[in-house]
């Protein structure tokens, strides 16, 4: 029994050894384990001075060399700073192995009682360790529990190598503190003027505090937020005691008066960009393509749109100028405020894809031209109805402002961005050419299928970046030319990616529609941001739902694109791109003019590009886009090729001393609701007669019924169009009625209202599968079925 006794205590206290053993072993493990390779390198960056196209400093991104001068060492810790910043991070430093189970568990209590996470925990071991490993890596780490555990076990193993006043001096030199200044003494320097050592108390408390959250105490924004989190800091200092209640009290009534804010340098957005480019072994110097002096200008500009674009709902705004000749950026805007953290500041806005709206059309004009269309060439602005890649499902498209001109020519269509003439091109085009063709101008978002688009990719429903965008247009303004384009200086070796997109016929049509005010009066008006002093060619975009606006133009130096919205995509507020966008284009494209011409008053006003040989001014009959003859009432210059054969008008007549207009068979309906037989001129009649001129009625769908509806067509399958507005998506219900009279008419069982049988009545579209009746005052009865997506 005493033999079985002693075996049994005896395997207790092997086991209870071995778990001794392994617990130290592994706590032995975690402290003294290697650190990640690389960990405590400092960064060998050179010391890189990015400056503009003349030589001016834009940024220097200095060496850990030129950097050493601004840092604390154990021996140079400021007692005050230590002090505060042990009270706002970490309580019980001087205390724990690097990692707080206590300050774990106060940290759980608070945020579970807040709901949200209010503090987290971490010690200033712990902080060291996540600013050494995000130092490492080239791409921002993934958080969650893992980094967390990483960071605790390297937080164990730097408390085994470095002393406790080490690790301090590494957190005071490695933090953020807002407004580009990393490490303390920069920071002190930066707001107070002075030393770190010769901080105050509540100096001290207040730098101690921006670590947590730079950007929500900033003091040139939140100064309110900072000051409450300086004066938390302080009083946290007074329970630590590190200050009497005759310090905290003096502390609390001294006034912080900070240094005015280092100029933020300058086009952040543009110098990351370089520098991100240049990768890890940058070079001492970078010459970059862009003008400080224009890029002040931008920024001024800007500052001066404030209200107009708070009234729009609008936050931010993207901003690029690329010169024509060599493809350089001028000028890089990326957000409206690269310091409001609050609205993405710092994101890159050129290179962030949005809907450009109508600000793709020209190039489907262009690609039209390119096959053989001109500006004459004639489009029917009229209700139509397009198939989709989807079996019965047709594209229904609808103008901006809800309304169909008839016959237009396609100087007029593109110039006051007309939709239904811009999707009628596209469909006979064909989406998958257009696609090749964006893709081919530089657009590379353009990835997915030509049935994924669909048609309505011509009015701006895909994705874009504006740098690229802009960079298309600026083909046009090359006579056709695409150039690569650069933000860096290229030297004598380097040339240029370049290719042709387009004909330079076609880069004059383009250029010569687009800088045509005239043609875009009748949408556009005259005298607002579009019309400059000088020949702009320009072309507006508004995004479905005014989540986006964009005015894109150039002239003959230079090409300036820009966007205004929100990069959280909330909707703009009465804004387009000629009322928000458009007063921004207007300035700087002014200034841009000024800065490369040298003079604030003088501009050139010749055209952008020479004509192209091959093409002669021919009057051309306004209606029908035909050579005019004696009779047509309306008529206009326009660039016609030199080949091409000349018919005479074929719409306009002289008849019984009368002016006789001959209306195509496409075009009578609308002429008749239009009213147009007498607003071309006073004595001329219409005619509604077929192209062959042979008088024909209005046609009817054969039908022994005498009630019978004509539009929808029964199973028709409608898209709602992401491009309008909700209250022009309306479908137009008609019959043809032998009794005449009025219509009664409800969809899905609910009354519509009454409409003459020769009339249409408009349906708003809403989402579903709806039956649609017409009863006529006799009795009679027709009925359909449309699907609504």
């Amino acid at each position: 029994m005493k033999t079985l006794a002693f075996l049994r205590r005896y395997s207790r206290v092997r086991a209870g050894l071995l778990v001794v053993g392994a617990l130290v072993t592994i706590a032995i493990w975690v402290r003294t384990g290697p650190l990640p390779a690389g960990l405590l390198d400092e960064p060998m960056h050179p010391s890189t001075v990015v400056v503009d196209r003349h030589g001016v400093p834009l940024r220097e991104a200095l060496s850990s060399d030129q950097t050493r001068g601004m840092r604390l060492t154990v021996a140079t810790l400021p007692p005050s700073l230590v002090a505060a910043t042990l009270a706002a991070e970490d309580r019980r430093f001087w205390q724990h192995p690097g990692v707080d189970p206590i300050a774990l568990m106060r940290a759980m209590r608070i945020n579970l009682a807040e709901g949200h996470i209010v503090e987290g925990g971490s010690t200033i071991s712990q902080q060291v360790a996540k600013l050494l490993l995000n130092r490492r890596s080239p791409a921002p780490r993934q958080r969650g529990v893992g980094a967390k555990i990483d960071e605790a076990l390297i937080a164990l193993r730097l408390e085994h190598r470095f002393t406790k006043a080490e690790l301090l001096a590494m957190y005071l030199n490695i933090a953020a503190y807002g407004n580009q200044y990393v490490g303390a003494e920069r920071a002190s320097r930066g707001y107070f003027g002075v030393p770190a050592a010769l901080l105050t108390p509540a100096q001290a408390a207040f730098l101690a505090g921006l670590p947590q959250r730079p950007s929500g105490f900033n003091p040139y924004r939140n100064r309110d937020s900072a000051i409450r989190r300086q004066r938390a800091v302080l009083r946290r200092m007074r329970a630590a005691g590190s200050l009497s209640s005759e310090q905290l009290r003096i502390a609390l009534d001294e006034r912080l008066t900070f240094a005015p804010r280092e100029a933020p340098f300058a086009a952040p957005h543009f110098v990351e960009m370089v520098l991100n480019a240049s990768g890890r072994e940058r070079p001492a110097r970078i010459e970059t393509t862009l003008d400080a002096v224009l890029q002040a200008d931008v920024a001024g500009i800007i500052d001066s749109q404030r209200d107009l674009l708070r009234r729009h709902g609008a936050t931010n705004v993207a901003v690029v100028v690329l010169d024509n000749d060599h493809g350089e950026w001028l000028a890089w805007e990326g957000s409206g405020d690269y310091f409001d953290a609050a609205h993405g500041g710092t994101i890159n806005g050129p290179t962030t894809p949005r809907q450009p709206g109508s600000a793709l059309k020209p190039f489907t004009y262009a690609l039209a031209f390119e096959r053989g269309a001109n500006p004459a060439t004639l489009l029917a602005d009229l209700p139509s109805s397009f198939p989709t890649a989807e079996s019965g499902v047709v594209y229904v498209p609808r103008n901006y402002d809800n309304r169909y001109r008839g016959p237009l020519l396609a100087r007029r269509a593109l110039a006051g961005s007309e939709n239904v003439p811009a999707v009628a091109l596209a469909s006979e085009i064909g989406v998958p050419a257009l696609l090749r063709f964006y893709q081919r101008a530089g657009m590379d978002t353009l990835d997915k299928t030509a049935s994924y688009y669909g048609l309505g990719v011509t009015l701006g429903n895909a994705e874009v970046r504006l740098d690229q965008l802009v960079a298309a247009y600026a083909a046009f303004a090359r006579g056709g030319e695409w150039i690569e384009p650069t933000f860096v200086r290229r030297d004598g070796n380097q040339v240029a990616r370049t290719q042709r997109l387009v004909s330079p016929r076609t880069a004059f049509w383009i250029t010569d529609i687009l800088s045509d005010s005239e043609a875009r009066e009748f949408v556009f008006g005259r005298g607002g941001s579009l019309d400059l002093p000088f020949p702009v060619a320009v072309k507006t975009g508004t995004s479905q739902a005014y989540h986006d606006n964009w005015t894109i133009g150039y002239s003959t130096r230079v090409t300036v694109g820009v966007w205004v919205g929100n990069f959280d995509r909330t909707p703009l507020r009465n804004s387009s791109g000629v009322t928000g966008a458009g007063p921004i284009f207007n300035a700087v494209m002014v200034a841009a003019e000024r800065r490369l011409s040298g003079s604030s008053t003088e501009f050139s006003h010749d055209p952008i590009l020479p004509v192209p040989p091959g093409l002669v001014q021919r009057d051309i009959c306004a209606l029908s886009g035909e050579r005019a003859n004696a009779w047509c009432p309306v008529r206009r210059r326009e660039w016609m090729p030199a080949d091409e054969p000349e018919v005479p008008c074929r719409w306009h007549h002289l008849g019984d001393g009368e002016l006789l207009t001959i209306w195509p068979r496409e075009y009578q309906q609308w002429a008749r609701q239009n009213g147009v037989d007498e607003a071309v001129h006073p004595r001329r009649k219409a005619l509604a007669i077929s192209s062959t001129a042979s008088a024909v009625a209005m046609p009817r769908a054969p039908s022994s019924s005498p009630l019978t509806i004509v539009s929808p067509p029964a199973g028709a399958t409608y898209l709602i169009d992401p491009t309008l507005r909700r209250d022009f998506q309306t479908l137009p219900l008609r019959v043809v009625a032998t009794t005449g009279g009025s219509i009664d008419w409800s969809v899905s069982g609910r009354s519509l209202g009454s409409a003459d049988a020769a009339s249409a009545i408009d349906w708003p579209l809403a989402p579903g599968e709806h039956r649609i009746i017409a009863r006529d005052r006799e009795g009679h009865v027709a009925e359909t079925t449309v699907t609504v997506r």
